[in-house]
């Protein structure tokens, strides 16, 4: 009864709790088959807690979706999150805390693997060389091979073979038929009420087959083809064998129309006479078909993926309204109105998962969120250490996803390397190319109610009028267009969307920010992030307690940077959030080769014994007079100075 609700046991002894009292007004006979019932509804609740128990941790299916992401592929932690259910930072505690064997093959949105990875033989290797031994590419930006890239629909699909994720009631799918060898299918598809694959090679397998045993049958009909090749063949037929379920909406482009359909049938197999369709579904398609110019933003985006099967299950809504307007019930005959279908353009709020992932506030998480919404570009600026560039990446990542590219500026580095310029080829001649921004700023401009975000590292390094050149003006005066540097007649102007956010990121112990010309000042709002002012001040303290390791180590820091009179050379709590600082001998070695060695440039020619004053012995003392004096009731007057 206790275990149902209806008892309880206080201080004051055992009480009949409400339910339990309801539940005896429905048996006023003295109470008597009462035990029977609360039997009854003692077992439904152990079955229902035996279910809840038996159901997959986000650990656990992280584990399982990682190991469809084989040796000489990539995936990213927001398309982990998005496949298992789960936020972008349960994946990253995950990876961080689990030591999972291909973690090393999840980057963060923009990540260039930059980072390090340990691998299981001991041995600490830089990520992008361990992904290069394995196989993955990378092109002359440091970005991966997106052919090597495992999508997230194809981890959910993997989790799905496997029973340990619910598969939505509907979803949506392009299939691509207007260039099968150079005939257009699709006046077929529509007049003999079918979609297919050409599936020359593939044998034939049963519906519904797992990606396993597909994967080794592909691999073999397949063999002469190539590897990436070979990948988008198996996530096409697995797709179109498996996941495609009757009932699901199907959408195909030809002639520069959208046509939308009903799977209607499992799949099949039909020797057709020319060999291009050999792979069926039967479906029921709309009667018309929908102009391309006229489609959602958001629809004509999905379309630019060129894989021949693509999961549009995001934008099923939109999709469903095209296909309501074609069966509809139009009076007068009259041609049914095209419905023209948009997203406003917004930014999540934030949430207690990223405040506690970043260790910040969630207050504070929010008024940057505030600052984007009111002026999309945003400076995170303080000394080193203080998580500037690990805040913008993963604050990005949960406003925009897996629509995040990351550059870092030096002095080197040009108008040309940043948006566009001409380029060598290999067989002779230039030709123009575009950088990371123009890349960002054209898919945004595909897509205008999907956020997409530019984090530029180190933001004060480069010659920010030499790279930024025209397109100064439009960051603060986005509706307005420019003439490009390399503009061709033809151009009528570049514009910058409303849906490009950049964060930069300052590091003030290079260069202070009133160095910063008035311009840049304009178009930017500043967010401090200094090691004595909130939020970072409580950082370490915060991570050190939530990893249960001594937090005396945030008194340490603290200490330091009382002894730090300039407040841009201050240590900030990164260089203790590693767990190899908290091992045996670590935070001295930690302090000796990181820590002093940047407290020696900021002193260099003054005179100062760095050693004396900042070693980690005489800040131990410092803490310990501390403390001894806070216990004595001196009021907190300051020790002895061992320096």
């Amino acid at each position: 009864m206790r275990a149902v609700g209806w008892i309880d046991k206080t201080a004051a002894g055992w009480v009949i709790t409400d339910a339990g009292r309801r539940a005896l007004a429905t048996h006023p006979n003295d109470g008597k088959g009462l035990d029977a019932e609360a039997g009854q509804a003692y077992r439904a609740q152990y079955r229902a807690n035996k279910a809840r128990a038996s159901q997959p941790t986000h650990r656990s299916l992280l584990a399982a979706a990682l190991e469809s992401v084989e040796a000489g592929q990539w995936t990213t932690k927001a398309e982990l999150a998005e496949a298992i259910g789960a936020d972008v930072g349960t994946v990253e505690a995950a990876l961080y805390e689990d030591g999972l064997d291909a973690s090393h093959r999840v980057l963060t949105p923009g990540d260039t693997a930059s980072g390090a990875v340990l691998l299981p033989s001991g041995e600490m290797v830089p990520t992008r060389a361990a992904l290069e031994k394995e196989g993955v590419k990378f092109d002359e930006s440091g970005m991966p091979d997106e052919s090597q890239h495992v999508r997230g629909q194809d981890l959910r699909a993997y989790l799905e073979d496997r029973g340990l994720v619910a598969q939505p009631s509907r979803r949506a799918w392009l299939v691509r038929g207007s260039s099968v060898d150079g005939h257009d299918l699709i006046p077929v598809w529509r007049q003999q009420g079918f979609t297919s694959l050409r599936a020359s090679k593939l044998r034939e397998v049963e519906p519904g087959i797992r990606r396993p045993e597909l994967k080794a049958i592909v691999d073999e009909d397949y063999s002469q083809t190539s590897y990436a090749a070979k990948a988008a063949k198996l996530d096409e037929f697995h797709s179109f064998l498996s996941r495609i379920q009757m009932g699901d909406l199907l959408v195909t482009t030809s002639q520069g129309e959208l046509y939308v359909g009903t799977v209607t049938g499992p799949a099949e197999y039909v020797k057709s006479g020319d060999g291009l369709s050999n792979l069926r579904r039967t479906v029921e398609w709309a009667p018309e078909g929908f102009d391309y110019g006229d489609l959602a933003s958001e629809i004509k985006a999905r379309l630019q993926v060129q894989y021949d099967v693509v999961e549009m299950t995001q934008q099923l809504d939109l999709l469903e309204k095209l296909l309501a307007a074609q069966t509809a019930v139009v009076e007068d005959d009259e041609p049914p109105v095209q419905p023209v279908v948009t997203r406003e353009l917004t930014l999540p709020e934030a949430t207690d998962e990223l405040a506690v992932r970043l260790n910040v506030d969630r207050a504070w998480l929010q008024e940057c969120i505030d600052l984007l919404r009111d002026r999309p570009q945003l400076i995170f600026y303080g000394p080193p250490g203080t998580g500037k560039t690990f805040i913008a990446q993963h604050l990005a990542a949960h406003l925009a996803g897996d629509n995040v590219r990351l550059v870092q500026f030096h002095p080197a580095y040009s108008y040309e390397d940043f948006f566009e310029g001409y380029r060598p080829l290999e067989e002779g001649g230039f030709k123009l190319k575009p950088g990371p921004f123009r890349k960002t700023v054209d898919a945004a401009r595909e897509s205008p109610s999907t956020p997409y975000f530019l984090i530029i590292d180190e933001i004060n390094r480069g010659n920010l009028a030499k790279i930024f050149g025209e397109l100064y003006f439009l960051l603060e005066y986005r509706s307005q267009n420019v003439d490009l540097l390399y503009a061709t007649d033809d151009d009528i102007g570049f514009t910058l969307p409303e849906n490009v956010f950049i964060i930069g990121t300052m590091n003030t112990a290079d260069r202070s920010i009133a160095l910063v010309d008035a311009a840049m000042r304009r178009r930017f709002a500043f967010v401090p992030l200094h090691p004595s002012e909130p939020p970072t001040d409580g950082v370490l303290r915060r991570w050190l307690a939530a990893s249960d390791l001594d937090v005396g180590v945030a008194d340490l820091l603290e200490e330091l940077n009382r002894r730090i009179e300039d407040p841009d050379f201050k240590i900030g709590p990164s260089y203790f959030m590693r767990k190899a600082m908290h091992q045996p001998g670590g935070l001295e070695r930690a302090w000796r080769t990181a820590i002093l060695p940047l407290l020696e440039e900021h002193h260099y020619g003054d005179g100062t014994d760095v050693r004396a004053r900042y070693g980690l012995d005489t800040i131990r003392a410092r803490v310990a007079g501390r403390a001894a004096s806070d216990q004595a009731g001196s009021g907190g007057g300051e020790p002895a100075d061992p320096a």
